[in-house]
């Protein structure tokens, strides 16, 4: 027995310190191709402000809300305040029962572009054969004028320089040599807006764990993950791919089920956006209730990702928990304290690595400060998430 618990130590620092290797080349791959996109869109670098007339791509951005009437109209102040032009809003009302269409039709007449409101009827995402969500945010890309499309949540809150980052990255791409004419899918950050308590400083900390591995995931050509909140890429990439009927078996999955997709069809290259100002922060679940219905909902489409992606997370992840484990008991039990050492090299690498995300996408210093803590819970979060990712699918987006 003793024999195996030193194994398990060992083996899972192993697959720990050599996963979060992978991570960290894969962000620099990102950071190398941030910088050269930059030099050939002529951008400023990311401490300056950005300037929207730089690349006049023009951009729709859709957005899909059911029941957001107390949400939508920070978004809506937030799109207005965009320096970026042109660009026009598309809001999609899922069969909402509050005020939400009221809330855009009034600030149609005062908003600084073209402002639409789409919605749908009731039984049409039944009648298109897909999830509610997805069935919205087709109809919102039916209903845009412009070819770049950049999507997020009535709850997100995009700075004011979103778009014209967005714009400046899509430009570049589209100078860069290419093996492809498709314009590419721009995957963005989205943090977690800060709070006190520790639901809060976990939601955040998880937050920027998962944009690490989905960066690098990008960095290696390997794409995994997106947030819905962040998320561009061109109206005919839909077309090209058929729609979202690739995942209508998944209720979520907009996102990640979306660039796995482009991946495997080789539709579009996937892209990266490393740029503080093209983050889209948006509250983290106001308790544990609603934090856990979320990720529910998250990992719903976890059972739909590729066996290989799969694989990867699970052992990645079941090595950190079996790390966290076996320590103490190989100390307590066997009287042997390597495994402490074994443990402080992993965090010190991912420390490192993750550093890479905050210094390059929005500093949290007290993420830094708590990281064994952190990692610890996360350990058994991951464990609880496969088990909730087994459960019956919900129902509702």
């Amino acid at each position: 027995m003793s024999t195996v618990w030193l194994v398990a130590l060992v083996s899972s620092a192993l697959v720990q310190c050599l996963g979060w290797a992978w991570v960290g080349i894969g962000l620099r791959r990102v950071r190398e191709g941030a910088a050269e996109a930059a030099t050939l869109a002529g951008s400023p670098t990311s401490g300056e402000a950005p300037d929207g007339a730089a690349d006049g791509v023009p951009i729709s951005v859709v957005v899909a809300a059911r029941d957001e009437a107390d949400r939508l109209p920070a978004l809506l102040d937030a799109l207005a305040a965009q320096t970026h032009r042109p660009f026009e809003v598309v809001v999609v009302d899922d069969r909402s029962t509050d005020a939400t269409a009221q809330r855009v039709t009034w600030r149609t007449t005062d908003f600084p572009v073209p402002l639409r409101l789409v919605s749908v009827a009731e039984g049409a995402p039944e009648a298109a054969g897909l999830p509610p969500k997805k069935h919205a945010l087709e109809r919102g890309a039916e209903a845009t004028s412009f070819d770049r499309l950049a999507f997020t949540d009535a709850d997100g809150r995009p700075g004011p320089g979103w778009l014209a980052t967005l714009a400046r990255v899509a430009a570049a791409d589209a100078r860069a040599p290419q093996e492809t004419d498709a314009g590419a899918v721009l995957v963005g950050y989205g943090p977690m807006g800060r709070e006190a308590g520790w639901l809060n400083r976990f939601a955040r900390y998880e937050t920027v764990q998962t944009a690490a591995l989905a960066a690098a995931g990008i960095g290696w050509g390997r794409p995994w993950h997106a947030v819905g909140r962040n998320l561009s890429y061109p109206s005919a990439l839909l077309d090209r791919l058929g729609g979202f009927g690739h995942s209508a078996g998944s209720l979520s999955g907009d996102d990640d089920l979306l660039v796995q997709e482009v991946a495997r069809t080789g539709a579009a290259p996937v892209r990266y956006v490393w740029d503080a100002r093209a983050a889209v922060p948006s509250p983290a679940p106001s308790d544990w209730r609603a934090f856990w219905r979320q990720k529910r909902r998250h990992a719903s489409a976890g059972t739909h990702y590729p066996v290989g992606v799969l694989v990867a997370l699970g052992l990645f992840h079941t090595a950190n928990l079996v790390l966290w484990v076996s320590v103490p008991v190989v100390h307590l039990a066997l009287g042997q304290p390597i495994g402490w050492g074994l443990l402080a090299g992993k965090l010190i690498l991912q420390r490192s690595v993750v550093a890479d995300v905050l210094d390059g996408l929005g500093d949290e210093p007290d993420l830094r400060l708590w990281q064994p803590v952190l990692d610890a819970l996360s350990a058994v979060y991951h464990a609880v998430l496969a088990v909730l990712g087994a459960l019956p699918t919900p129902t509702r987006w």
